[in-house]
């Protein structure tokens, strides 16, 4: 055998490893569509990085576009209005926004219709699941306009829709709608519709701002669920400063005018979590339920984990039948009132903070409304516990600093967050010594812990003391407990029957760590 061949077969495992390998590799590394892709790129020189075909624009890739299609929208600014139900025959069809690669790219692509139209939009009932993903749009109707039939889902992602003379998002389904990572946000309607569906609507991720009070459409709210056939879910999300300039619309408008969150006549349970409505002009959160309404509420309703602050009212409920209503866990302060109940119907409103350490309708706490219906507040937050560990504290080494939210008897607390999860942080936590979470003397913080429990790593820089405090919305700062002075030493041991008191209840807390040192 030559000396060549011997080399060859040597050389032949490492060639077999190569050939699977480096298929995989460029397949990992290309943009990956699904079967049944189309492409549109208004750039004539990049004319959709060589896929095919390319359209010029969408409408033209919808009108050839066939059940189960993708069709993947290149970067840039596409003056029209596009109409789903122009597709040759009504189907699952999804849209999708990509960057000059044709990677799928949120916020590349913008969508203005010139006319008076939507952006994009449907006839009612089409035949059909949609997926919308990624899209800037700005219009004079709905920017996403879209009513799908009997048994079909709409799912919308990442998409911005604002100065919208109307609703930013509409959508009105048979079957389950999803609406993920979106920003409707001054819009002169209503930023986020969900109406008449006969499934599951998840809202989760999305900012609904400063809608309402247009010349058109004066009647504004963040996002409004009106109608919903099953479970409802509102999760992670902000509506703040939403309005309604016309002053003859009120609590008794379908339109939510006003309110952060509206939610009316949901025939499954009710979820709101972990969501910030500050300065909303009626409520932060209406929910009320009309019996008359198709699959009127029968479900239960929860909202936990949420900043209801600085609105007409905290929460404006008025929900009837034999359901369970709950509200926990969360910041209701600086409103009209907490909670405006018009109906006898009782709510759970334990665990909250109110503005103040002694209760609503004390001095600087938020009141229940009109005339004192059955809500049950009692215990709610009144205290904060501070610890530290490890401890003894040594310079240059992390301790973790606890503050805890409590009230009771029974033990409540405030619960993980409060509030949207994405945005600005509701509690600020400051050191004269050192370092926290290794960005400094001053960082925002949510609880962030099990039991009300907010939890920071300070690193203290010299001998001494180090002070760390807690401030939050509406007065949580002042609570006794909201600082905790933490004893410093480079290497030391306490001397003998020294008390570590790192807190306690509200009543004679000392709120911090008070430490006699001794140096080895």
């Amino acid at each position: 055998m030559s000396a060549t061949r011997s080399r060859f077969r040597k050389l032949l495992p490492l060639v077999s490893v190569l050939a699977l390998v480096v298929p995989l590799v460029l397949a990992l590394a290309a943009p990956v569509y699904a079967q049944g892709s189309l492409y549109v790129d208004h750039d004539t020189t990049r004319q959709c990085g060589g896929n095919a075909t390319c359209y010029t624009t969408i409408s033209l890739a919808v009108a050839a576009a066939v059940s189960g299609d993708t069709i993947y929208v290149y970067p840039g600014t596409y003056p029209e209005g596009v109409d789903l139900s122009s597709m040759p025959t009504d189907g699952d069809l999804t849209l999708v926004t990509v960057n000059n690669a044709g990677v799928p790219t949120p916020g590349t692509v913008t969508v203005e219709n010139p006319g008076t139209g939507s952006e994009i939009y449907t006839a009612p009932g089409f035949d059909g699941d949609l997926a919308i993903d990624g899209f800037i749009l700005h219009s004079v109707n709905p920017a996403i306009n879209v009513r799908v039939g009997e048994g079909h889902d709409v799912e919308i992602r990442n998409v911005t829709a604002t100065n919208v003379k109307d609703d930013g998002i509409w959508v009105e389904a048979r079957g389950n709608v999803t609406i993920t990572n979106c920003t409707a946000s001054n819009n002169d309607g209503v930023g986020i519709t969900v109406w008449e569906t006969g499934g599951d609507v998840t809202i989760t991720n999305c900012t609904a701002n400063n809608n309402g009070g247009g010349e058109v459409y004066p009647g504004g709210a963040g996002i409004l669920a009106y109608w919903i056939g099953g479970d409802l879910r509102i999760t992670n999300s902000t509506t703040n400063d939403n309005r309604c300039a016309d002053t003859e619309m009120g609590p008794e408008s379908f339109a939510g005018c006003g309110t952060g969150i509206h939610i009316e006549s949901v025939n499954g349970t009710v979820t709101v979590s972990n969501c910030t409505a500050n300065g909303n002009e009626l409520a932060g959160v209406y929910a009320r339920a009309y019996s008359y309404a198709p699959g009127a509420s029968g479900g239960d309703l929860s909202i936990t984990d949420s900043i209801l602050r600085n609105n007409g009212a905290g929460l404006y409920w008025d929900w009837s039948g034999e359901s369970i209503s709950s509200l926990n866990r969360s910041i209701i302060c600086g409103n009209g009132d907490g909670v405006y109940v018009p109906a006898n119907q009782p709510l759970d409103a334990e665990g909250n903070w109110w503005g103040c350490a002694a209760g609503p309708g004390n001095a600087g706490c938020d009141s229940i409304g009109p005339t004192g219906p059955p809500v049950d507040f009692t215990p709610w937050i009144s205290q904060i516990t501070s610890g530290a560990t490890p401890d003894p504290v040594t310079v240059g080494q992390p301790t973790v600093v606890s503050f805890q939210f409590s009230g009771g008897p029974p033990a409540v607390y405030l619960g993980q967050g409060p509030g949207d999860l994405r945005g600005l942080a509701p509690f600020t936590v400051t050191t004269d010594n050192g370092s926290l979470n290794g960005a400094g003397p001053t960082v925002g913080a949510f609880i962030n812990q099990d039991n009300g429990i907010l939890e920071v790593t300070l690193v203290p820089e010299s001998e001494g003391t180090a002070t760390v405090t807690v401030t939050g919305p509406c007065g949580l700062g002042e609570l006794e407990g909201a600082t905790a002075v933490l004893g410093v030493g480079a290497e030391f041991v306490p001397e003998p029957g020294t008390v570590l008191l790192l807190g306690s209840g509200l009543m004679g807390l000392a709120g911090y760590a008070g430490l006699r040192l001794r140096k080895r």
